[in-house]
């Protein structure tokens, strides 16, 4: 049987051997240079994705954001569940033999065939349901993604155990630019809602192959079952919280779509896309991160609180004054960024980045609980996320898609967000009032922030001032109001972020000296 190679062996492994894990003693450094590639590269990453969301939305009508809402949603989510969890199971393994990776990949690779399959299943079903017919096509396309991610999955996985994610956040990055170099000519071409699904389709299909070429590895054709069997234990349960998770958005989109309208459903996609920016651009990539650091953290429980309560706070410190400023400037910046067309999508921004609020600072509640060997956990809440949606749904079709949006939002907060956040805190054995102290002057300056620029905007608005103009000011006097206010209501979390700038703009200007 062929194990890892030792990290200080100082070579690059061979092709077909697994790339080596990073020891115990370098976790700590290597997690700081994984935060750093991952918050860098999700830099370009979302300003890649923000052209293009915003080049498409001015190309493309509501309708079509709706025909290929399923497709986009099931594409969003191919990363997690393409692989069935296979792939996160190798990470959380306590070694990746030869045999165990060449198990983990043939497994993935099988998860994602029949993944693609069950999609292709029911696609003309949910075309019927929406009374669209585009759709089964758009989701047929769309399940490709499955299969697609499940290709580089186990290599994916090997090289975020040996947490090079350098490699894994600059695949990102070109398949991002791929995609959106592609998806925007073909929108103006008229390809309508096949530009959307497109997009998808190329950042798997670039990512993949970028991640089975770097890991310098090839499966053999081992399979063995007792590994099978380990890595399954594992994976089943995280992968059925992720699948709950994928089918909330399903859900929630042949509900709005067959209950609201189909053009209600694109105000609804495209307001969804913009308000988890925040999490895309940071949550997320650094979730990955701090995943495979938990994994080698899991027997010193005291450390691994210390990095959550310190990722959490400096996450809030960065996220809620963007979604409260959101809140605020939202009736201008909708209809000037993406047209007017988009004007319904003001009052479901508002109304969902409440909510994301809350889940973006608890994007790193799974890690710690998969790191401690209860990926049960997530599989639980969202299924009963999942049971809550379609009578809550139901409810709020009633009031249009305003009232959907109150309704997926109350679903979500009571089911999901404040379960996750009760029992990460019992895990780490922290004090929920602690917790929530740490927000205290976060939440003051982010919401000083907001009532500054809305005031600001409706001054501007009483006065004649131009959107445009109205914008920038209300963005200007509100940042300045959040940077005063959290200087002096959370002083320790201001010069902590302000050490952290310092910190990357040094790193960046000696990358570019050099």
């Amino acid at each position: 049987m062929t194990t890892l190679a030792p990290v200080g062996a100082g070579r690059r492994p061979e092709a077909g051997t697994p790339p080596a894990d990073v020891q115990p003693h370098e976790v700590e450094r290597s997690l700081k240079r994984g935060a750093f590639w991952a918050l860098g590269s999700q830099v370009a990453t979302q300003a890649i994705r923000i052209a293009g969301v915003v080049a498409l939305a001015r190309l493309l009508t509501p309708n079509a954001y709706g025909a290929a809402a399923l497709a986009v949603t099931l594409a969003s989510f191919s990363t997690i569940v393409g692989d069935l969890g296979y792939g996160t199971a190798l990470v959380q393994a306590s070694e990746a033999s030869q045999r165990r990776a060449s198990t983990a990949c043939w497994a993935a690779i099988g998860a994602g065939v029949i993944g693609s399959t069950f999609v292709a299943l029911g696609a003309l079903p949910a075309a019927w349901i929406l009374n669209e017919p585009e759709v089964a096509g758009l989701l047929m396309a769309g399940g490709l993604t499955l299969f697609l991610v499940a290709l580089g999955s186990a290599s994916n996985a090997l090289l975020t155990r040996s947490m090079s994610f350098g490699v894994i956040q600059g695949a990102t990055v070109a398949a991002w630019a791929v995609a959106t170099a592609c998806s925007i000519p073909a929108a103006a071409l008229g390809a309508g809602a096949w530009a959307l699904v497109l997009q998808q389709l190329l950042i798997a299909g670039v990512t993949s192959p970028v991640f089975i070429f770097a890991a310098r590895w090839r499966p053999s054709l081992e399979f063995s079952r007792e590994d099978f069997r380990s890595l399954t234990r594992f994976a089943l349960p995280l992968t059925g919280g992720s699948v709950f998770f994928l089918l909330q958005g399903l859900v929630t989109g042949l509900l709005v779509g067959g209950l609201v309208g189909i053009d209600e459903l694109g105000v609804w996609n495209l307001s969804m896309s913009l308000v988890v920016l925040p999490l895309s651009l940071l949550a997320l990539p650094l979730a990955r991160v701090i995943y495979a650091a938990f994994a080698r953290m899991r027997d010193t429980k005291e450390r691994m609180a210390e990095v959550w309560l310190s990722g959490f706070t400096l996450l809030a410190a960065a996220v809620l004054p963007v979604l409260f400023g959101l809140i605020a400037v939202a009736p201008d910046f909708i209809p000037l960024v993406f047209g007017s067309q988009w004007g319904a999508a003001v009052p479901v921004v508002q109304i969902l980045s409440v909510l994301v609020m809350s889940r973006t600072l608890q994007t790193w509640n799974n890690s710690v609980m998969d790191a401690a060997g209860k990926p049960q956990v997530a599989m639980y809440m969202n299924a009963a996320v999942l049971i809550a949606l379609p009578p809550c749904l139901w409810l709020g079709s009633g009031f249009g898609i305003e009232g959907a949006a109150v309704a997926w939002s109350f679903a979500s907060l009571v089911c999901g967000e404040i379960p996750s956040f009760l029992l990460t805190t019992r895990e780490l054995s922290l004090k929920r009032l602690r917790v929530l102290a740490r927000l205290r002057g976060i939440v003051l300056a982010s919401g000083a922030l907001c009532i500054v620029a809305i005031l600001a905007r409706s001054a501007l608005e009483h006065w004649g001032v131009e959107a445009e103009l109205r914008l920038l000011v209300s963005v200007a006097v509100g940042a300045a109001t959040y940077i005063a206010c959290l200087t002096v209501f959370a002083r320790p979390v201001a010069l902590q972020l302000l050490d952290m700038v310092r910190g990357v703009w040094g790193k960046l200007s000696a990358a570019i000296a050099r």
